[in-house]
């Protein structure tokens, strides 16, 4: 047996979805990463902060190379963080020394995690709003036009840019703007909400979409899909509540999030997955 049946070969029919388990893997999490140093190398080239020949080396390097995933293990378990290792990785991949010594230039890790993180859950998102906006034209879930809200309200506060850039860092502002604009998302509100905080709010509002599910699929006969809906149901508060859980430090609350935000993700979507199918047999 597998640690989640989410991607158990004999479960995960019932319970996976492929799709939002590919934006959830390592190799995501480092292309997702990759995506971010390149641009913001680009970025950094085009305002003459670094120089260009090496901006322009790097951000066509982190379309190409790859770095295997397991490389990054003994950096994340050293520091906590996977970025230094995946930044180590990534010169030396590149075989340029003298350009990739611009890599990561002024860059916090948290911000390079994190927005790769928005990266991959805008087409999380993407994914489930579509799914949400059929539900909805069928017309037999209640409820899902005001969660339909709630969803976009957060997702305008998720999908913003992270550069704080070094404490010594004075151009850090202009770089967030324009890495915002290279990366198709907003600037970090004034003054900025917490990534965390903000992870916790998605992670309510999915976990109220498979309540809403759940609660509909009792008024349709007896399936398999009503029973997989109110699984999905229970195991998305359960991670919520995990999630809600406050801690005096960052790096737990992240640690927990690492844990809980994929499974509730990916729960949800199955949810929105079976609903479709409890609908179509009436």
């Amino acid at each position: 047996m597998t640690f989640s049946p989410f991607d158990s070969p004999i479960y995960s029919t019932l319970y996976g979805d492929p799709e939002v388990r590919t934006l959830f893997t390592d190799s995501a999490e480092v292309r997702a990463m990759l995506l971010v140093e390149g641009t913001l190398a680009k970025v950094q080239g085009e305002l003459g902060l670094i120089p260009l020949d090496s901006a322009l080396y790097i951000h066509r390097a982190s379309m190409e190379v790859q770095v295997d995933p397991a490389g990054l293990a003994t950096g994340m378990a050293e520091s906590g963080n996977p970025v230094q290792a995946l930044v180590a990785a990534f010169g030396k991949a590149m075989e340029a020394p003298d350009h990739a010594k611009y890599i990561h230039w002024e860059a916090r890790s948290q911000d390079i995690l994190d927005t790769a993180l928005v990266l991959r859950l805008r087409q999380f998102l993407r994914l489930v709003g579509a799914r949400l906006d059929a539900l909805v034209e069928i017309n037999k879930f209640a409820g899902l036009e005001q969660i339909v809200a709630q969803l976009q309200m957060v997702q305008d506060k998720l999908l913003v840019v992270r550069f704080t850039g070094d404490a010594t860092f004075a151009s850090a502002d202009e770089v967030e703007a324009v890495l915002a604009e290279a990366l198709k998302l907003s600037l970090p509100s004034d003054p900025p909400i917490s990534v965390r905080d903000t992870v916790i709010e998605l992670a309510s509002v999915l976990s109220q979409i498979t309540d809403i599910l759940a609660e509909v699929a009792l008024g349709f006969p007896p399936s398999i899909h009503s029973e997989v809906l109110a699984t999905m149901a229970l195991f998305t508060n359960g991670q919520l509540s995990q999630m809600q859980l406050k801690h005096a430090q960052t790096g737990v609350e992240i640690a927990v999030e690492k844990l809980a935000l994929a499974q509730t993700c990916i729960a949800c979507s199955v949810a929105l997955k079976h609903a479709q199918m409890v609908v179509g047999k009436y």
